[in-house]
């Protein structure tokens, strides 16, 4: 799985000028580890089940296929001032970080949960990640 998410990445963000790859490795890390709210995968569940989302977030937690998600659906979990400040921070646009992100997600939740079990730390993913993303470095 090293270096699928940085191919998703750079798929997507493909022509956009600016954009940063790397960044979203930072990006999916906050996400993931609850932005340094100490909630983790659990808060980020919690998110996805309070908009109606909770069985897609929850396949990606368990040993079964992963259910997708859209880039509308991730709207509905996350804020438009999240997507907009995430989107800046990549240097793309809020559309095309919701594409990336509708992909990362699932792989990353899926990653840092082996077995089907919730990680007792989330605090250090940014080593998980970068493994994830393979070496996809922005190269602009």
């Amino acid at each position: 799985m090293s270096g699928l998410l940085g191919q998703l990445v750079g798929t997507f963000l493909e022509g956009q000028s600016g954009a940063q790859p790397s960044a979203i490795t930072g990006i999916v890390q906050q996400i993931v580890a609850g932005s340094g709210s100490g909630g983790g995968v659990a808060a980020l569940i919690s998110r996805f089940e309070a908009a109606g989302l909770g069985q897609n977030a929850q396949s990606w937690v368990s040993t079964g296929p992963n259910q997708v998600v859209s880039p509308d659906q991730l709207s509905q979990v996350f804020s438009a001032d999240e997507i907009g400040n995430w989107a800046k921070q990549a240097g793309t646009s809020p559309d095309a970080i919701l594409n990336v992100l509708a992909e990362a997600l699932p792989k990353a939740v899926d990653h840092v949960t082996p077995n089907g079990q919730m990680p007792p730390q989330t605090a250090d993913l940014a080593g998980m990640l970068q493994k994830l993303m393979g070496s996809h470095d922005a190269t602009a």
